[in-house]
């Protein structure tokens, strides 16, 4: 009787001294725009605020685009408050430029619904199961 010996691979195992590469580069905002790392069923991104205002929503015509079935095709707003004495920061707002309210609302850090906040470095929005984006402040040097 002869038996069959499988090999499996040698899979090298991650060094647990070094950070994960792609989270570090993820959660830290060296750029001099505020950035967005949006998440949804196709991914995570990341995308610079440059513009004065942002669509948020399921349709393909926004300019942050959401792909899941449970977020409205126009769910949030996103709008650049200009400060004099620090820099511009982003406001988001619930619904649709025109005022509709989106159906399911927006979840702030994972803790409470609100209709409009000004963001802050690192408040995480959640649009949907596994939809959400992460507003990340420039850092300044």
């Amino acid at each position: 009787m002869s038996s069959i010996i499988h090999e499996q691979p040698d899979y090298e195992k991650p060094d647990r001294d070094q950070p994960d590469r792609d989270q570090s580069e993820i959660s830290i905002n060296f750029s001099s725009e505020p950035t967005l790392v949006v998440t949804d069923n196709t991914g995570t991104r990341k995308m610079q605020l440059v513009e004065s205002q942002y669509t948020i929503g399921r349709e393909s015509d926004n300019t942050v685009h959401l792909n899941s079935d449970f977020v409205s095709r126009y769910h949030a707003t996103l709008r650049k408050i200009r400060h004099r004495d620090r820099l511009d920061t982003y406001r988001i707002i619930d619904g649709s430029a025109s005022g509709k309210p989106s159906k399911n609302g927006i979840i702030l850090n994972a803790i409470q619904k609100v209709s409009s906040h000004d963001l802050q470095d690192g408040d995480i929005v959640t649009f949907a199961p596994e939809v959400h984006i992460l507003y990340l402040a420039p850092k300044l040097i």
